[in-house]
């Protein structure tokens, strides 16, 4: 099995992670067992001072009559033969006697003389340091003597130098094992702690394209993978509605442009099976030909359209829009289609209201309520267009008698399926507006309402005692 590029990077950040803490550790270990070390052995240097000052007093406490450098004397002569190593000096500074194994005594003697007589230094004789500790002024009394002095212990410090040379050395020996056990640790960790996504790869790897139905499962307790797992369950039902869409836009597509393709391809088989060329004839099938053709291009033009909607196109809203005008010329341009339809068409409220959208877009879903509403009227039943409202909503309304009619999957007041009212939905939508359906005895209400801007409001305020009569324009 391959090594994890993933894990290998887990492993890795793991094992300096544990090597950066392990330095810490070993330099405050370190650290440490110095301070200590130092604190013992002044401890030891300071017991060894006052020992030495105890005896110095018994000596002369039991030779009154004797001097300072006999009793220092016996003192040295009879000191057990240790490590210990001292000095005794008098009242000026000067060196009496001591125990001189390492030839350390006069140095540190002199140290001790230029500290002024401190009772805790550092010396140096050689390449060897050296710890001091000092009692630095002992006055003894007996009779009607009195001896003045001071006793000055010391040590080298190269056992501890030792031990912690020793320990680091141990460390670096010990620090490449300990971070490769760490790396072959965090590795292993790693794989554990990445099982999950494995399983979620392989979840996701076995989910087919043509079937987006499947999901991932979610553990519980939530974590992190889990959160993975509900974000691409999400994404998968994102997909799995685009591809539904994307199905019936196609089936959709398909129906609405079978029928005059079907058409153009029948004129024109006809018309090429005729025995003999026919002007008239031949005019005839050309114009139902173009009929079909132009029909086909609305189609086209719709799909587009629709296709931009379910894509989430997004609309400019730069015209000031009257929808007054709106409906005077979108009716003037259907009067034609109506009359072959058998439908007439007539203006009912037409007030004066500016609404802030898309000229273009609104000509055309007004165009196309029109449409709908002469093609499920009944026949010899007026179609009629109103335009009215308020501050803040605008109304444009198309009338019609006919059968009720609704889409499926939404709630009262809906539009019914195909292609012309999807769109105008998405065109209301797209101006902050909504598309309603209703039904008032045995006429059908379509109504696109918009929002009405301030600056549209204002606008209609200015123009509306120059509008034009309502009955002027009620007929058509």
């Amino acid at each position: 099995m391959p090594l994890s590029r993933l894990r290998l990077r887990i492993a890795r950040g793991f094992a300096l992670a544990f090597a950066l803490a392990l330095g810490v550790l070993a330099a405050g270990a370190l650290g440490y067992l110095w301070r200590e070390a130092g604190r013992r052995l002044e401890a030891r240097l300071s017991a060894v001072a006052n020992e030495v000052v105890a005896a110095v007093t018994r000596e002369l406490q039991a030779n009154p009559d004797s001097s300072l450098r006999f009793a220092v004397n016996e003192v040295v002569t009879e000191w057990p033969a240790n490590d210990d190593a001292f000095g005794v000096a008098d009242e000026r500074g000067v060196l009496v006697a001591g125990v001189n194994r390492a030839q350390a005594l006069d140095p540190v003697m002199g140290a001790w003389a230029r500290a002024r007589r401190a009772t805790h230094l550092s010396a140096t004789h050689g390449e060897q340091d050296y710890r001091v500790v000092a009692v630095p002024d002992v006055i003894v009394r007996e009779r009607s003597r009195s001896w003045r002095f001071g006793v000055v212990a010391f040590a080298s410090t190269e056992g501890m130098e030792d031990d912690a040379v020793l320990l680091v050395g141990a460390l670096a020996l010990a620090a490449p094992l300990i971070v490769l056990l760490s790396l072959v640790g965090g590795y292993a960790l790693a794989r554990r702690a990445l099982a999950p996504v494995d399983e979620l790869a392989a979840s996701i790897r076995s989910t087919a394209p043509e079937d987006l139905s499947r999901r991932l499962p979610v553990r519980e307790p939530r974590d992190e993978i889990s959160a993975l797992a509900v974000e691409f369950n999400a994404l998968l039902d994102r997909l799995d509605e685009a591809q539904r869409r994307n199905r019936k836009f196609v089936r959709e597509a398909a129906h609405q442009i079978r029928t005059p393709l079907t058409l153009v391809l029948g004129e024109a088989g006809h018309e090429l099976s005729a025995p003999s060329g026919d002007a008239e004839r031949m005019r005839a099938t050309l114009t139902r030909v173009r009929s079909a053709a132009e029909q086909m291009r609305h189609r086209v033009d719709e799909l587009f359209r629709l296709a931009e909607a379910q894509a989430g196109e997004q609309v400019r809203l730069e015209d000031d829009v009257e929808l007054d005008g709106l409906v005077l010329e979108c009716t003037d341009l259907m009067r034609g289609r109506a009359s072959d339809l058998g439908r007439p068409l007539a203006i009912g409220r037409a007030e004066h209201v500016t609404v802030r959208g898309n000229l273009a877009l609104l000509k055309e879903a007004l165009v196309e309520l029109i449409e709908n509403g002469c093609r499920h009227a009944q026949p010899g039943a007026a179609v009629t267009v109103s335009s009215f409202g308020g501050d803040t909503v605008a109304l444009l309304e198309v009338e019609s008698t006919g059968e009720p009619f609704a889409m499926p999957g939404r709630t009262g007041g809906d539009v019914p399926e195909g292609l012309g009212l999807p769109i105008v939905d998405w065109i209301a939508r797209a101006h902050g507006g909504q598309l309603r359906v209703s039904r008032d005895g045995e006429r059908n209400v379509v109504t696109l309402q918009l929002p009405v801007t301030r600056s549209a409001t204002a606008a209609t305020a200015a123009t509306a005692a120059s509008a034009v009569a309502v009955d002027a324009r009620r007929s058509v």
